[in-house]
């Protein structure tokens, strides 16, 4: 009579003590390091695509020489231009700001906007707009203090 192997399985297992239970070894290792991949990229890839989507903007700060206020049209008119992304004044209507991308466009034709309208506008500033957002948020940080 020949031997059945899986006739006696259970009783060869039971007296090896070989017991299938939960997941194995290989199953939590996937488990684990797919949660550890998906973790750091839910980390990595807001920032990247943060970076992606600004790394090309400046934005440059104007004050009109006689330090007078903005008016609407000029501030809609520089925001109306290519590559401009915005445009806004502070809370005094002094100052301008204009964020742009610097593929398309630049302080040079912000400058002849302003020579067209005969307005005497000083650039106080060229930097970059992520830059300038982490000095607007540190600034905001030591107002709360």
């Amino acid at each position: 009579m020949i031997y059945n192997y899986e006739k006696y399985r259970d009783k060869r297992e039971k007296v090896l003590g070989v017991r299938k239970r939960g997941i194995s070894f290989g199953m939590m290792v996937l488990i684990v390091s797919g949660v550890i991949i998906l973790g750091l990229g839910g980390l990595a890839v807001p920032r990247a695509i943060a970076y992606l989507t600004t790394r090309n903007l400046d934005d440059a700060i104007y004050k009109m020489a006689d330090s007078k206020a903005w008016s609407q049209e000029v501030v809609t008119l520089i925001a109306n231009q290519p590559g401009v992304t915005r445009a806004l004044t502070d809370n005094h209507d002094t100052r301008l700001v204009v964020t742009f991308n610097r593929n398309e466009t630049g302080p040079e034709k912000f400058k002849n906007i302003f020579l067209t309208r005969r307005i005497t506008a000083d650039l106080l500033n060229r930097m970059d707009h992520r830059n300038r957002m982490s000095i607007l948020k540190k600034e905001a940080e030591f107002e709360a203090l």
